[in-house]
């Protein structure tokens, strides 16, 4: 009896110590499988993000994964086979008696999500390293020291104007009365009541003739709002209205001396008529018509045809790709970068992406740096629109020299005076200095313009000495560069032009160049918008007890009753 007391308390002795080894050793297996796989989620996220796009990394610098099977499957694949300690293709024996059950994808930081944000940061990761301080400075430098926006063209109603007939025939007639009135002895004319009389009356026709140009003007300006209804003819009719008034006053008036009188007021007449504007067209103003003709007819031509010597030789590249990242509707338009962020992603675009001075080997559009200021679907849309915004900005510097320069001014004004005496619209001299105005600083901005495509520079602000075109012969077939280092070249002027987009756009355009050229080089399936920097992972695990069963930890809600089931996070980006 004692000696089977002894054997019960030692096997019950021996249990318990057999079940408390088993539940050390099932604690401490457990510890180290949940470390294991602590390890194993972290290798399997570094693993996926190892699996980089190497092809772009290598051309354009970008971390990035293009998700070819989804997160989820990657992951996945890669767990697993770190938990059999086998390669990925050849199944082995799992002896931590663990699998997966389930991967939640908190957070993919996708290229084309929060508008591009995480793109954008690459580029600026990558600019660290690949563009001295110095040259971001220069760009900013250019920006602050040139307010560039682009200047309204003259409207077409001001081009358009033309001459009209019934109008110069009026003015004609006008200018023939005057100048027989001016010729005119106007003491004789003064002489005697008759003579008066007669006198009145062709003052009172050329009143009346000026009261009819001044409707018709008015009914022809209708549309113009532009031009001032004000010329010489006003002033004529003033000096006209006062001397008939004086005629006409002195008339009722009863004098003893009459001889005196008329004397007083033939001088005082005769004063008035020299002041009177006679415009005659000459020969010199008809040379001076066809000037203002040829600037109409240079603001009506084609940009691109001026600055490019053979339009032929533009690409006709195009692009039709719907899937295209810069096609997908930007929530989040205004990313919080500073101006010196934007330049170094301008300052990339220069360095990954040609232009039409520079143009690179085996891409899809050629003139990439136009398109991503412009956006347009193919190059020679990209060019013109890059070209006429060089233009229009380069005529802000050329107007605000003209209008600065007594000289020119002077030219223009003579010109201008002169053309509207040769169409019979004196009226119309505003309007056509205008035009004159115009053209030539528009000819001198193309000038520039053609310069710069020709891989040349130019100077940004405009003098006597760099000065080029004339007005009377507006296109110069010449292009003169600049030598000095503060003098700027095609693709620093197309900086100038990107730095007024928004960031995300540019960053937008620049995905995708970098899809289409991935795509006709290396990969035809290859899409940005599946393309990731980082993302934040749960792992749900599950393992099978080995030693002992402890009831208190084991999730009975599993895939597998009475298994073990914990869970492991990653947060990982490059």
């Amino acid at each position: 009896m004692k000696r089977g007391s002894i054997t019960i308390y030692l096997s019950l002795v021996l249990i318990s110590v057999l079940i408390l080894v088993s539940v050390v050793t099932e604690s401490a297996r457990m510890n180290i499988v949940q470390t294991e796989c602590k390890v194993f989620t972290h290798l399997a996220s570094d693993s996926v993000l190892a699996g980089y796009a190497r092809q772009v990394y290598e051309d354009y610098g970008i971390l990035l994964v293009w998700e070819e099977k989804t997160l989820k499957e990657q992951l996945m694949e890669y767990i697993q086979a770190n938990i059999e300690q086998a390669d990925l293709n050849v199944a082995t024996a799992n002896i931590m008696s663990t699998q997966v059950r389930d991967i939640k994808i908190g957070q993919v930081q996708y290229v084309e999500d929060n508008g591009g944000e995480t793109f954008i940061e690459q580029i600026l990761s990558y600019m660290k390293y690949a563009v001295v301080k110095e040259s971001v400075n220069k760009l900013m430098d250019l920006y602050s020291k040139n307010n560039y926006q682009e200047k309204s063209d003259t409207t077409e109603d001001m081009i358009n104007v033309e001459k009209n007939s019934e109008i110069s025939k009026i003015v004609d007639d006008i200018n023939d009365e005057l100048s027989n009135l001016k010729n005119n002895n106007i003491k004789n004319q003064l002489i005697s009541e008759k003579m008066r009389k007669n006198f009145l009356r062709k003052v009172k026709k050329i009143i009346n003739k000026i009261k009819l140009y001044q409707i018709k003007r008015k009914s022809y300006l209708k549309s113009y709002k532009e031009i001032e209804c004000v010329d010489y003819m006003d002033f004529n009719l003033e000096i006209l209205e006062q001397i008939k008034n004086k005629i006409e006053k002195e008339e009722l008036m009863d004098s003893s001396s009459l001889e005196e009188k008329w004397g007083y007021i033939w001088k005082e007449t005769q004063e008035k008529i020299k002041n009177l504007k006679v415009n005659v067209s000459t020969e010199e103003d008809k040379k001076n018509q066809g000037i203002y003709e040829s600037a109409k007819q240079f603001l009506d031509k084609g940009i691109l045809s001026m600055v490019i010597d053979d339009s032929s030789n533009v690409s006709s590249a195009s692009i039709s790709d719907l899937n295209l990242p810069s096609k997908k509707k930007i929530k989040k338009e205004d990313l919080p970068y500073s101006a010196i962020d934007k330049a170094k992603v301008i300052l990339y675009a220069g360095m990954k992406f040609g232009n039409y001075t520079h143009l690179k080997s085996n891409t899809d559009l050629k003139y990439e740096l136009e398109y991503i200021i412009a956006g347009k679907d193919n190059d020679r849309s990209n060019l013109v629109a890059v070209v006429e915004q060089m233009t229009g900005v380069r005529n802000i510097a050329t107007l605000a020299y003209i209008i600065r320069d007594k000289a020119k001014m002077a030219q223009l004004s003579s010109i201008s005076a002169s053309v509207a005496t040769s169409l019979g619209l004196p009226f119309l001299e505003p309007v056509i200095k205008v035009v004159l105005t115009e053209a030539w600083a528009l000819a001198e901005a193309v000038h520039d313009v053609k310069t710069l495509m020709r891989g040349k520079k130019i100077d940004m602000t405009k003098n006597s000495t760099n000065w080029v075109t004339q007005l009377n012969h507006l296109i110069s077939k010449k292009s003169r560069g600049s030598e000095k280092k503060s003098a700027i070249d095609y693709q620093q002027f197309c900086y100038l032009l990107a730095i007024k987009e928004k960031i995300n756009k540019i960053g937008f355009r620049i995905m995708d160049l970098i899809q289409l050229n991935i795509q006709k080089n290396y990969n035809q399936s290859f899409l940005m918008r599946r393309c990731f920097t980082g993302f934040h992972i749960k792992v749900q695990y599950e393992t099978e007890p080995m030693f002992a069963s402890m009831p208190w930890t084991i999730d009975t809600l599993g895939e597998k009753i009475g298994a073990y089931s914990f869970f492991v996070e990653s947060k990982m980006k490059y």
